[in-house]
């Protein structure tokens, strides 16, 4: 039916039985790398069975097994958003919602990058959650499900795991309306290290994303520091894939027949970028760059992506103006974009996607009036180096506005109301609106809205993502409205610095919990 090759299929008797959810369609869930690697980690184990489902597989892939039928229900969750499918399916599928309900029949756990963030909002619908990285998971799930004891010795058993949070062990005492603190114990996030197994494609399908990519990671984590991205941070340190561990997979994907799609927060800074691009090169494979680091690209890079014909590539300037830019901890100015646009365009670059957003601290008005500049200065430069090709490209922008997010130097921020978003954006889309071979798209800042709201929340919040869940999307806001709480103490307002947030119960490897004081995670 899917169209796939490299799917696992077990004989299900006698083996711990794992459905693993991508709460999302199959055509977007396909395209996340980690669902492939939990989907290969899982099934590598003998006396394990992992089948998959999404939005629009309500019943597993693999057998066309219906979900209550598994003894752990797993989500991955990359999404904030995604946490309502997940709910809706719980309840498609007549599975009480909330653990205490549920008392094990099945087990409900989840993973995955908005996890890994916060927790908190799904925490009461979760008999446990895997904090980072999930590879080690496999061996603990059989162990402690095989060890006898019932579903209080699994959770007892799996709870001192690094990266297991179990919410009915760890949990926020109020004082009011805000947390005084966290009772039990204090979790640890997972980080596998030595990093020595990327992450890759395990199933191959033309209905995803990537339909022609070999995916694959080359390093973890992000050498960098921008003020609203978690990566550093839930992925840290930063782990390049040592050469020989990736030509086995590049082996792999020179027999796919596919492009090898490149996974890394920083290509180029990859220490072994030169040696990495000579092994692509002698298996004659053809690059899908992630997004590039703007100042940083090297000639070697350019001149593989021109020899494997790589005529799109993402940029992420995120604002015009050059201070601003710096005081987000992207240093890189305005002339060194253009200078990286005019080197792209040589090198057979024929589209330019760019990133943008809007609600920043410290924004102006003339700093929006420095990002219509600088599209415009970009296109300029695009048009002129263009010249004489048979075919001038398009720059694509998209328009975000700026989410606080857990884990962020901006955690304790508040979030521009989505009102003023809105206008912000339409400045810089009407500033646009007369270049030609310049389209520009936004995300409407009440889904930006919604995100903090689900990003930012405790366990309360569980209540409106229940009544989101069985509303269609076209009555959110009036769900909103009806919640007895304001939503706007989640979404909007700053967060002082000796408050304790949702998120701050857990901690990174030999440090203090996550998000515990100040306004830098």
């Amino acid at each position: 039916m899917w169209d796939e090759t490299g799917a696992v299929r077990k004989d299900p008797g006698g083996r711990l039985n794992i459905a693993l959810v991508y709460p999302n369609t199959y055509w977007v869930g396909m395209s996340n790398l980690g669902l492939h690697t939990m989907y290969r980690v899982l099934n590598g184990h003998p006396s394990i069975l992992c089948e998959r489902f999404f939005t629009d597989s309500p019943r597993s892939v693999e057998s066309s097994r219906a979900l209550q039928d598994f003894h752990i229900v797993a989500f991955s969750v990359s999404y904030e958003l995604d946490w309502i499918n997940m709910i809706r399916i719980l309840i498609d599928n007549r599975i009480p919602v909330r653990a205490e309900e549920r008392k094990g029949r099945p087990i409900v756990m989840a993973g995955g990058a908005a996890v890994t963030i916060n927790p908190e909002p799904a925490a009461d619908a979760l008999d446990f959650c895997f904090l980072g990285e999930g590879e080690p998971l496999a061996d603990a799930l059989f162990d402690a499900f095989s060890s006898g004891g019932g579903y209080q010795g699994f959770l007892e058993r799996l709870s001192h795991v690094t990266g297991v949070y179990v919410p009915a062990q760890t949990y926020p005492v109020y004082d009011g309306e805000r947390i005084r603190e966290f009772a039990g114990p204090r979790p640890v996030i997972s980080v596998v290290q030595p990093f020595e197994e990327p992450g890759h494609s395990a199933i191959l399908t033309g209905r995803t994303v990537f339909q022609d990519m070999f995916l694959t990671e080359i390093a973890r984590g992000c050498p960098f520091n921008c003020k609203f991205c978690t990566a550093r941070e839930i992925y840290s340190p930063f782990r390049p894939v040592e050469m020989s561990r990736l030509t086995a997979i590049f082996d792999k994907a020179a027999a796919s027949g596919r492009k090898l799609g490149l996974v890394s927060t920083s290509l180029n800074n990859h220490p072994r970028l030169t040696q990495l691009l000579e092994e692509i090169g002698a298996r004659k494979l053809r690059i899908a760059p992630p997004s590039l680091r703007l100042g940083m690209l090297s000639e070697e890079l350019l001149a593989y992506m021109k020899a494997s014909g790589v005529n799109e590539v993402t940029l992420a300037p995120e604002v015009g103006s050059d201070t601003l830019r710096a005081a987000l901890g992207k240093r890189v100015s305005g002339e060194a974009i253009l200078e990286d646009v005019a080197s792209l365009v040589r090198s057979g670059i024929r589209d330019i996607k760019l990133y943008l957003m809007v609600g920043l601290p410290g924004e102006r008005q003339d700093d929006l009036e420095a990002a219509v500049d600088l599209v415009k200065r970009i296109r300029q430069t695009f048009i002129q180096v263009s010249r004489g090709n048979r075919r001038i490209g398009r720059v694509s922008v998209s328009i975000n506005a700026m989410v606080p997010k857990p884990h962020t130097q901006y955690e304790r921020e508040a979030m521009l109301d989505p009102g003023e978003a809105k206008k912000r954006i339409r400045k810089i889309v009407k500033g646009l609106k007369s270049q030609s071979n310049v389209t520009v798209s936004f995300e409407g800042p009440k889904w930006a809205y919604i995100q903090a709201l689900i990003a930012r929340g405790d366990r309360r919040v569980l209540d409106v993502l229940l009544e989101m869940a069985v509303s269609d999307q076209s009555r959110w806001q009036d769900v909103l409205k009806r919640w007895p709480r304001n939503p706007d103490y989640y979404a909007l307002r700053r967060h002082d610095p000796d408050e304790t947030l949702p998120w701050s119960f857990y901690s990174m490897p030999g440090s203090a919990p996550c998000g515990s004081g100040g306004g830098e995670a």
